[in-house]
């Protein structure tokens, strides 16, 4: 079960309803750069790689300065990333409070961002070698209010083998996870920043040793601080716990 779920913590990204306001709030961002930042929640994407077996990296938010505006898709084109055998491309899309596309980030008008990201090749790390193909679709909304929220989808492929010991096991997954109303914390600079309320949901199928496939279902709900109730189900037998997300060894009671 601790491998299982961790697969469905790892790499969370977001998106977002809109909400819109006639005038700035206190916490409006005044740059892109802060939204971009805001949208990939270092508490969330630095989930220690130690409870999956896999180190996954993790790209930086993009810097909108390397990103080139393209008339054609009325969004952002970035440069492809390639780390750790992970070619990594990535694009985004601004929009105004009704919902139309902007050519420019303007702190007075922007109301929500959209982002996408591919992410895929061959991750090796101490005796473990996985192939992934992962699409993000995130977009963080109510940028012109106190209330910014994260809904979104991930998806996920894994094929290769994990160490086990002195040994290896071959690993099959495939993953969908949706993020929903995850309400962002008032400071999300530091790690230590978890959303305030929200679910994200995932389904993942995994086969090990190349036997029969399991189904998972797990639901993660956040109140604002490490420690997350999470609700895994599998084979229609359920288990609840809590997972502090700020202590790496953590496993449900």
């Amino acid at each position: 079960m601790k491998r299982v779920l961790s697969f469905a913590i790892i790499a969370v990204l977001g998106a977002c309803s809109s909400e819109s306001a006639t005038a700035p709030d206190s916490r409006q961002p005044t740059d892109l750069a802060t939204v971009l930042r805001e949208m990939t929640l270092p508490s969330l994407t630095g989930v220690p790689a130690a409870l999956t077996g896999v180190t996954v990296p993790v790209p930086t938010p993009v810097a909108p300065a390397n990103c080139t505006y393209s008339a054609s898709v009325q969004g952002f084109q970035c440069p492809t990333i390639v780390a750790g055998g992970l070619t990594i491309t990535q694009s985004y899309t601004l929009f105004d409070a009704a919902g139309r596309p902007q050519a420019a980030f303007d702190a007075n008008t922007t109301a929500a961002v959209r982002s996408k990201a591919s992410l895929a090749g061959t991750v090796t790390d101490a005796g473990t070698r996985v192939t992934i193909d992962q699409v993000q679709d995130m977009t963080l909304s109510g940028l012109l209010t106190s209330t910014h929220v994260l809904n979104g989808t991930n998806v996920m492929k894994m094929n290769g083998t994990v160490a086990n010991g002195g040994s290896t096991l071959p690993v099959a997954m495939t993953m969908t996870m949706t993020m929903s109303n995850l309400v962002m914390p008032t400071a999300t600079t530091g790690a230590a920043a978890y959303p305030l309320s929200g679910v994200i949901t995932s389904d993942m199928t995994v086969a090990l040793d190349g036997g029969t496939s399991i189904s998972v279902r797990t639901e993660m709900t956040f109140n604002g601080t490490s420690k997350v109730s999470v609700v895994s189900t599998i084979g229609g037998l359920s288990q609840r716990c809590t997972v502090d997300l700020s202590n790496p060894a953590s496993t449900c009671a």
